[in-house]
Order: structure tokens, then sequence, then C-alpha cells
């Protein structure tokens, strides 16, 4: 049975070269048809723009004082990330801004925008570059590519694609500080109000019942109840910003709530000893005790020096925030800039030519064992053969 096989095997060898002008003017045909299909294939042009995506873009606070280490808060909108630059890639917004600008209702001969939109999805090609270059790893890089008939098209379609990444990103990156920053903004618009009328119920009370001193020991207690006071205004600005950016479901805000129940426990406490004597004696006479004239001073001359102490940390926030706001950036930075091409990136011409020969090579052989095995079914076994004519493809 083997050697009837190694029989068949050599037979169709023979057969092909037996048949080799055959086989040689099918093989030319198809070689040549592929030179011409490499030749009229429409040429397509590549553009590369390569970017990374910067942090930033945080609003920071530092009360600074007795309790600085409790007060120091971080919050705002972060940068758009790398991540989040992939999808505005692909996004309706920006392809169809791409749409408008280059006429592709033209350029791609169509009029339905869903049907541009995917033609122009399938021109851009995007790359990400990973830490290690392990899928799973921090995105380091981006690239991306704008393929196209025209090399100058290409080239102007990059540079317009990222100019539009660039503006969307930073469009975020300002929407997500600026609630941050007008937060802090009207805090720091209270807090001027509040010191404001603070202050003038002080110079009325001096004018009206004279000028009256407050005790050393009594100002070190204010100094600390006002500082306990910024600190806790700082915090429920953190709290205000995590509830609205990152919900109250969130670690960062209930970290952050846990730290301004210390605050406020801290800040009662102390108000509590206005009002009751010290373990360690009468270190500073307790508010119930003093002269009701003196008392009602004491008040305001405390609620003074809290708002001015709150003024004093938000004051220098708002300041530099205002400037940072005013400074915010995309995150974007273009790594390799987009030059125009100069050299096709389709078709592969030699790909096609080769491709089309082994398609011809294959068809040959298909095609003269095709014909060797009816020719030797009509030898060997007749009667199956005349059963096969009725076939199309098999009549001889």
């Amino acid at each position: 049975m083997t050697e009837h096989k190694t029989i068949d095997l050599l037979d169709i060898v023979l057969v092909l070269v037996n048949k080799w002008k055959k086989v040689f003017t099918i093989m030319t045909i198809f070689t040549i048809t592929g030179l011409v299909v490499a030749l009229i294939w429409p040429q397509k042009f590549k553009t590369d723009l390569t970017y990374i995506v910067n942090s930033g873009n945080s609003i920071n606070f530092s009360g600074g004082g007795l309790l600085s280490g409790l007060a120091n808060l971080s919050v705002g909108g972060d940068n758009v990330t790398s991540d989040q630059t992939l999808v505005l890639l692909r996004s309706n917004q920006i392809k169809d801004l791409m749409i408008e600008k280059f006429n592709l209702f033209e350029v791609y001969d169509s009029q339905v925008r869903e049907e541009v939109r995917e033609k122009l999805d399938n021109n851009i090609m995007i790359e990400e570059m990973r830490e290690g270059g392990i899928g799973f790893n921090a995105i380091i890089a981006v690239s991306f590519s704008v393929i196209d008939e025209v090399p100058e098209r290409s080239f102007e379609m990059t540079k317009y694609l990222y100019s539009l990444l660039d503006s969307v990103a930073l469009s975020i990156n300002k929407k997500n500080i600026e609630s941050s920053y007008v937060m802090l903004e009207n805090r720091l618009e209270q807090n001027l109000k509040d010191m404001e009328a603070s202050e003038n119920a002080l110079i009325d009370f001096q004018e009206a019942n004279g000028i009256l001193e407050v005790e050393e020991q009594a100002k070190a207690m204010v100094a600390n109840i006002a500082e306990i006071k910024s600190a806790l205004v700082e915090k429920e600005i953190e709290l205000a910003i995590y509830r609205q950016s990152l919900g109250e479901q969130s670690s960062r805000y209930q970290s952050a709530e846990l730290a301004y129940d210390e605050l406020d426990n801290l800040y009662r406490s102390y108000l509590n000893k206005e009002s009751t004597m010290n373990d360690q004696g009468d270190i500073f006479k307790s508010v119930n005790q003093m002269p009701p004239l003196f008392a009602e001073y004491y008040r305001l001359f405390r609620e003074v020096e809290i708002q001015q102490e709150i003024y004093k940390v938000l004051y220098p926030q708002y300041e530099q925030q205002k400037l940072n706001y005013n400074e915010i950036n995309s995150g974007l930075s273009m790594i390799d800039e987009p030059t125009i091409p100069t050299y096709k990136f389709y078709p592969k011409r030699a790909f096609i030519v080769i491709a089309f020969f082994l398609v011809g090579f294959v068809f040959v052989v298909l095609r003269l064992w095709y014909e060797y095995w009816v020719e030797h079914i009509k030898n060997e076994k007749p009667e199956l053969y005349e059963k096969l004519q009725s076939v199309p493809f098999i009549k001889a």
C-alpha cells in the first residue's frame, strides 16, 4: 500500500515536470497579476507621534503650627491619566472635529457620519508602552499614528489630533481642580466677612466699655484654640472636596473624617477648659469665674484671634492656588514629534507579489493533482468514473 502511494506521488511529480510549460504559464500569470495589483493598489503613508502624561495639578495645604502634622492636606483634581488619553483618542468628540477639519466625508467618499468615524478609527493606530513591556504595568508612554493616502495630510492630521487631545485634556484638568479652587475661594470670602464682623464687634465693645487687657495665660489659650480652629477649617474643606470628587465611601474621605473628628474633639476639650478648672490648678481663670464684662470681652477677643488665624492659613494658600490654577496644563509632553512621511507604509509590494506567486503555485499543484486523480479514476475504476460524470466539475 505504501509503495503504491509512493508511486502515485512520483507520478504527480512527473506530471509537474512533463507539464512544465503549463506550470510556468500559470505561475507567470499569477506573478504578473500580483505585480499589477501591487502597482495599482493605493499607497498609504503613516505619521507617528509619541507622548507621555505627567501627574500634578493638585491643591496642597500646609497649615503649619501646633497641628501641622494633622492639618496637612493634599486635595484637588489630578491630571488626565495615560489610560484616559487612550479613551479620548477614540472618542467621537475628537473624531468629529477631525472629520470637519479635513473634510473626511469627501476623503472617505461617504456622507454617513458613523461610517466615516469607523474609517477614521481604522486609520488611527495606537500603541501603549508599559513598564517592562508587561501588559498589566503602568503606561509610561503612548504612541499613535495616522494613516492616509496623502503624506502631507497624514502629517497634518497627526498634529491636529495631538492638539485636540492636548486641548481636551487641559479642559478636563481645569474642571477637575476648579471645584477645589472655588471651594477654597468661597471659604476665604466667608472668613473675611467673619473676621470683619468679629473685629467690628470687638471695637464696638471697647468703645462702649473702655479698653480691657487679656491676661497672657488667656492669650496662650486663645492662640491654641485659634490654631485648632484653623486646622478644623482646613479639614472641612478637605472633606467637602473628597465628598464631591470621591464620595463618602472612599478611603481618603473616611480617613479625613477620622482626622476631623480627632481635631474636633481636641477643639471642644480646649473650649471646656475655658469653663472648668484645670486639674493641675488655676493656670488661668475659667470664663465662668470672670466678671461678665471681661468674659464678654474675652469671647470677642477669642473670635477675632480665631478668624485671623484662619485667614493666615487660607490667604497664602488661596494666592498660591490662584497662581497654580492659571498655570494648569494638559500634562501631556510630546517626546517624538511627527514628520512628513517620505516612504509609503502600505502596500508592501514585494509581499503582494510573493503572495500571488505562492497562491499560483498552490493552484498549479492542486489543479494538476486534480487532473491526475481524474485520469487515475478513469483508468483504474471506470465504473466509478462513469458515475462521477454527473458531477459538473468532474465531468471530462
